[in-house]
């Protein structure tokens, strides 16, 4: 008997050790990993205010996610002026757009970020056609999603957002991802 429970100790101790001296951070992982799709979700809305501004709220999110960066980048078209917020230039440039960056925060195996935007078109009588707006999701190694189901009209100083409720891409799950 004093054999087996020499034996136990070592095996204990070295999933201890494996899982970083935390056995349910390893239970978690392993559940996500091998019972979780990875989901990238997209919502956007917007409500008018005064004259021809536009408040445009985006909601990302990384759903599931194993990894401990995650960033997001939203790229809104140059026709139209952010008057909140300013370009972010650590961003991969896109031509006909400028970049800014979403506060990607962690909460349990999720990570999100809610941004508001103010925007006008650069010019008060501008018309401006169906342009997509760009969402990127990445880590500190690579490009993870790109999303452009959302898009940006005006015609006749009215701004107009379309596209579905929430755009929702599902990856299976990989380590260092």
């Amino acid at each position: 008997m004093k054999k087996f429970w020499k034996i136990f100790g070592w095996v204990a101790l070295g999933i201890f050790l494996q899982f970083k001296f935390n056995v349910l951070y390893g239970i978690v992982f392993m559940e996500n990993l091998n019972f979780h799709d990875r989901a990238y979700r997209v919502s956007m809305k917007m409500s008018p205010t005064d004259a021809s501004l536009r408040v445009l709220q985006i909601q990302t999110m990384v759903h599931h996610s194993l990894g401990s960066d995650y960033f997001a980048n939203v790229y809104i078209p140059e026709h139209y002026k952010v008057l909140n917020k300013e370009p972010y230039l650590g961003a991969e440039a896109v031509p006909g757009y400028k970049a800014y960056n979403m506060g990607m925060k962690r909460k349990y195996r999720d990570v999100l970020s809610t941004e508001d935007f103010i925007i006008a078109p650069m010019k008060k009588d501008m018309e401006i056609p169906s342009t997509p707006i760009l969402v990127d999701f990445l880590n500190l190694n690579q490009s993870l999603h790109k999303d452009d189901t959302y898009t940006l009209a005006t015609t006749k100083q009215n701004t107009r957002l379309e596209g579905p409720k929430v755009a929702e891409a599902t990856y299976p799950q990989q380590l260092d991802m």
